[in-house]
């Protein structure tokens, strides 16, 4: 990521190369909490498509709109971003195709390390979603903490 690109931009580019665009995000009424992850918010988006008659869009794409928001969120409150992480503490979120997330610690200390160990992972337990995080500022649960990178099976990982 160029140091001087925001995280909103950066995810708002990886938005375009799934195929959706800005108004993915700025054409939802979808409110982001302060609470809401990434998963809660790509929910959130499909059901409220879902009640307008639209058909969702797909998982990718919600996902991505979602990463958006959420970073957008963070920009707007520094004093809830979680802040830079640290080798050695990072936590896999996996997305599997029920809904359903489950974390587990990462092994690894290295990130590049880390990226080998969570996609063996994630491929493993048959999802197209994953994500790294480092826990500060956020907890165990799913979603939390400082957003490292994400592995999209169709992408592959970005950050």
């Amino acid at each position: 990521m160029n140091p001087i690109q925001s995280s909103s931009d950066h995810f708002g580019q990886h938005l375009k190369s799934v195929g959706g665009s800005e108004s993915d995000v700025s054409g939802s009424n979808y409110l982001v909490k302060p609470e809401d992850t990434v998963e809660s918010a790509a929910s959130g988006l499909r059901i409220q498509q879902q009640q307008q008659g639209n058909a969702p869009s797909n998982q990718s794409t919600l996902h991505a709109a979602a990463q958006v928001l959420i970073s957008r969120r963070d920009e707007h409150d520094p004093g809830n971003y979680p802040g830079t992480s640290q080798p050695g503490e990072y936590q896999l979120d996996i997305h599997h195709e029920t809904g359903r997330t489950t974390r587990e610690p990462i092994p690894e200390t290295d990130l590049e390390a880390a990226q080998i160990w969570a996609q063996a992972r994630i491929e493993a337990d048959g999802a197209n979603f994953g994500a790294i995080y480092f826990p500060a500022g956020g907890g165990a649960d799913p979603g939390t903490g400082a957003l490292e990178c994400s592995y999209d099976r169709s992408v592959g990982w970005y950050r």
